[in-house]
């Protein structure tokens, strides 16, 4: 077996004797998975992108999205966070000078910190333009941060969020917008606690305020407005379908063991010699083996891809994850019958899981709208740049 490969089987193996037995308490508590991060921790798994001349896994992109796909299959909340987490680690590597990645990769190889990422905000939507009013300003040898920022994952969780604005108020994003990495202890962050949510309530992401919030010089990741063009943002979407598939995965799996062991009378046979359900798990089969495959295509094709290839790349992937997982969820409680709206089956919370976390942008009226302007050769990136020129 090659070194990746255990990689994935590890993270399997914790998704089954691990993650999967806490998911319920996680999602009834609304609260973060503080065991089910330290376990990754255990096992380097939050270090999975970080550069292994830092101490990380330094995965590829194949062996990364196999990763988030398998720990999903325990634990949404938990593979949807560290793949947050994980991004912000891409980010750092890309716009981070030596002294920033030096100090940010140990807190997370050494001490287990996660890092989440808060780009949301109340009046803007993220589905097709980055539009940033909060607002970071220099102030003496540091900056202050002033705003709000809705869905912050992993709010009183993790130990930094990466929080995207926009320097000095400015609404062109292709000059203005900046990466701000801001330790969870700052004076002026305060939270309203909020996150009674349907579904992913173990990412814990209630809204965020910001009022003279005073950071260090050296917060800063890279040149304001770079953070867009580097084909890191298109990342949040590939890992997204992959926890989509994962969580669909999980869903088949148990409908499918329901129906060989369920046994109704009269005729006393298993349910899965029940025409009408072999007619549902087919279709889910077929339907979830696409996202997949497109999916493993995507995440195959990441190296080397353009800007804009990665966001036709990962259009395709999330928005055929999007659909499937959506279905499957749904059905396979159809098939399940009755029992499977019971919260004591992993089902229900799978359903309400992948109706919350498909909402995430970019959305499937927009996906499907940027993969056929590509098909007819009108290629734009996959978000554009509130107040910037098209080839910014």
């Amino acid at each position: 077996m090659s070194p990746n490969a255990r990689i994935v089987d590890t993270a399997a193996r914790l998704a089954r004797e691990q993650l999967a037995p806490r998911a319920a308490h996680y999602d009834r508590a609304a609260a973060n998975p503080f065991e089910s991060w330290r376990d990754l921790h255990a096992e380097n798994l939050i270090a999975a992108v970080v550069p292994v001349a830092h101490g990380g896994l330094g995965l590829d992109m194949p062996t990364y999205v196999e990763v988030v796909r398998a720990l999903a299959r325990g634990c949404a909340s938990t593979a949807m966070t560290l793949h947050m987490h994980s991004t912000v680690m891409r980010f750092i590597e890309a716009l981070g000078n030596d002294t920033q990645r030096r100090r940010y990769f140990a807190e997370v190889v050494r001490h287990g910190r996660m890092f989440g990422s808060w780009g949301s905000e109340p009046a803007v939507s993220l589905s097709r333009t980055f539009l940033m009013e909060t607002a970071i300003r220099a102030d003496g040898d540091g900056y202050v941060i002033d705003g709000v920022k809705h869905f912050c994952t992993m709010a009183l969780g993790a130990s930094f969020y990466m929080v995207w604005c926009a320097l000095d108020g400015e609404a062109d994003m292709g000059q203005a917008l900046c990466l701000a990495l801001v330790p969870a202890d700052a004076a002026g962050l305060a939270t309203d606690g909020r996150w009674d949510t349907l579904g992913m309530r173990g990412t814990y992401s209630p809204s965020v305020t910001f009022t003279g919030v005073r950071i260090d010089g050296d917060a800063l990741l890279g040149r304001p407005g770079a953070a867009t063009r580097l084909g890191i943002v298109e990342s949040f979407s590939l890992g997204y379908a992959a926890v989509y598939v994962g969580l669909a995965e999980a869903s088949l799996e148990f409908a499918l063991g329901y129906a060989r062991e369920r046994v109704v009378k009269p005729e006393n046979v298993p349910v899965a010699h029940d025409p009408t359900v072999q007619r549902h798990l087919g279709a889910l089969v077929v339907h979830l083996d696409a996202a997949r495959l497109v999916l493993r295509d995507a995440a195959a094709g990441w190296e080397g891809a353009s800007l804009g290839e990665r966001s036709a790349l990962a259009n395709r992937a999330k928005y055929l994850a999007t659909e499937a997982t959506l279905e499957v969820t749904s059905r396979a409680i159809q098939v399940v019958g009755g029992r499977g709206a019971y919260r004591e089956l992993p089902l229900e919370r799978a359903f309400r899981d992948a109706r919350t976390a498909t909402l995430m942008p970019p959305t499937l009226d927009r996906m499907a709208e940027a993969i056929g302007k590509g098909a007819l050769g009108l290629t734009e990136a996959m978000f554009k740049m509130s107040g910037a020129s098209p080839s910014a």
